[in-house]
């Protein structure tokens, strides 16, 4: 075993340790993204608090928490006190343990470049009775008047605060490695509701939001002037919007989409529209045509629960015609194994729609 500040590893396997010098607690397990179960494993009991050696997983990093149960049957989720390596996220901050293979991409580590400019605004959507929150990005030194292409980000302030997504297109944008384009950075107005192949929500992007983002910056004309990507239900919202109105965009980058369907998904799902998936999945699986094929570029880690998913409908729509490719990460379901996919495969994909 190599000592590493948090848990020890090796090239097998990886030791858990956490402790409980006073046998305050009556149990902890492992909270992590890359076994069977999620919770899970139990660490045992120790003279100085609990352990447990598992199996080195097939990734570069792994984020986890411990889950601590208490005597009064209380439960906690905490961070381990031994690792200061934190990854954030919108449900708090998770520990992370990275592998010797692990590099994190070169440019998420300069902050001095110019990011470009931002404004945040909120557009009236009648269609959900609501405002949806956007923040339009801009790179440094482009002028309002310009016509840019347009990345229309699904969860987009989310991608910008935990995946840094700005700060890549900046330093791209400013390093000549991309052409000029804007962001608009969209925020849910009711995401499970919303993202969930929605036709509803899907008509008031088309209609209502994209409308009034062209009548605000100056948009380069047609679907390929404008490329959507999302992450989880945000990759559904994506695919249905192009599906469903293939005018709307000419580009999609797809991470871990939540592409369920009866015969992947054998456990109980956690929210109400998820039968609503289902069925759209099932239409793009039965799909004899598609109205309007664009370049696609999906991504999703090795060990998440999506990868079938991803698998199955990256086949399906290459059936269709799009020019679409799976990428397999060695990461999990988090924001920074999305963050690390952008170059390449979110770099590439710009360049061929926007050349």
């Amino acid at each position: 075993m190599a000592a590493t500040s948090g848990p020890e590893t090796s090239a097998a396997a990886v030791h858990f340790l956490y402790p409980d010098p006073q046998s305050e607690l009556a149990g902890v397990a492992l909270f992590q993204e890359v076994f069977w179960p999620r919770s899970g494993p139990e660490l045992a009991r120790t003279k100085e608090g609990f352990s447990v050696v598992v199996p080195r997983p097939p990734v570069d990093r792994m984020e986890y928490l411990f889950e601590l149960r208490y005597r009064d049957g209380s439960r906690q989720l905490v961070c381990d006190p031994a690792n200061p390596r934190r990854a954030p996220s919108p449900f708090g901050d998770k520990s992370v343990l990275e592998f010797p293979e692990y590099r994190a991409p070169e440019w998420s580590q300069v902050a001095a470049l110019p990011r470009g400019d931002a404004v945040d605004l909120e557009i009236p959507c009648p269609g959900l009775n609501a405002s949806m929150r956007v923040r339009i990005w801009s790179p440094p030194g482009v002028g309002p008047d310009r016509r840019l292409p347009l990345l229309l980000a699904l969860d987009g302030l989310e991608y910008d605060l935990f995946s840094q997504l700005t700060q890549f297109l900046g330093q791209e944008v400013n390093g000549g490695e991309l052409p000029p384009l804007r962001a608009a950075l969209l925020h849910p107005v009711r995401r499970d509701q919303d993202y969930s192949a929605s036709p509803e929500f899907t008509r008031v992007l088309s209609e209502e939001v994209i409308p009034q983002l062209e009548g605000l910056i100056r948009v380069a004309t047609g679907p390929s002037g404008r490329v959507a990507m999302g992450a989880s239900l945000g990759a559904v919202a994506a695919l249905h919007l192009q599906w469903e109105r293939p005018e709307a965009v000419g580009g999609l980058l797809l991470q871990s989409g939540s592409f369920f369907h009866h015969h992947y998904f054998s456990q109980e799902l956690p929210f109400d529209p998820v039968e609503r998936i289902c069925m759209f999945t099932e239409r793009v699986h039965q799909g004899a045509a598609a109205a309007a094929p664009v370049p696609t570029a999906l991504t999703c880690g090795v060990v998440e629960e999506t990868l079938l998913a991803s698998t199955a409908i990256s086949s399906s729509l290459r059936r269709l015609g799009y020019p679409a490719d799976l990428h397999r990460l060695r990461d999990a379901h988090n924001w920074v194994a999305w963050r690390d996919a952008f170059d390449p495969y979110l770099k590439e994909l710009l360049l061929r729609c926007w050349s």
